[in-house]
C-alpha cells in the first residue's frame, strides 16, 4: 500500500523540523530501535492488521526516524536545511514507494513464509540497534 510509505515520509519530515526547531524529544535512537523491532514483530507473526494500526506506526516510526535524522543537520543555515529536507524526502520517497510497488508486483509469486522470515530479520536488527544503545560499547 503506497498510503504507509507517504505517512512514513511525511512524518520523517515532520520529525526533521522538529528537531531543527530544537524541539526535545528524549531517547529518539531507543523509539527508533523499537519501532524496528515492532514492526519485525508484527511482520514476522504473519496475521493482518488494521491499517490504522499501521498507519500509526509508521507516522510514529516515522517521526522517530526523522527526529533522528535531523541530527545531522541540527545547527545549520536555513539554506542547507531546507536542501536537506526536501533531499530526504526524494530519497525516501523512492525507496519506500519502489519497496511497496516491488512487494505489490512481487508479492503473489513469494512463498507466504518470506515475509515472516524478512519480519525475523527486521527484529534482529533492531535488537542489535536497541542493544547498541541501551550497552554502551557493545
Amino acid at each position: 500500500m503506497i498510503a504507509l510509505p507517504i505517512v512514513f515520509v511525511a512524518a520523517s519530515a515532520i520529525g526533521v523540523v522538529l528537531h531543527v526547531n530544537a524541539v526535545d524529544l528524549p531517547g529518539v535512537e531507543i523509539i527508533v530501535a523499537l519501532s524496528v523491532v515492532l514492526a519485525g514483530f508484527l511482520i514476522a507473526r504473519g496475521r493482518e492488521l488494521p491499517l490504522a494500526v499501521w498507519a500509526g506506526l509508521f507516522g510514529l516510526a516515522g517521526l522517530a526516524h526523522g527526529y533522528a535524522y535531523g541530527e545531522s543537520i541540527f545547527g545549520a543555515e536555513p539554506t542547507p536545511l531546507w536542501a536537506y529536507l526536501i533531499g530526504l524526502v526524494v530519497i525516501q520517497s523512492a525507496l519506500t514507494v519502489g519497496v511497496a510497488l516491488f512487494t505489490r508486483r512481487t508479492g503473489a509469486t513469494v512463498s507466504a513464509v518470506v515475509p515472516r522470515l524478512v519480519g525475523a530479520a527486521a527484529v534482529g536488527v533492531g535488537l542489535t540497534a536497541l542493544l547498541g544503545q541501551l550497552i554502551p560499547g557493545v
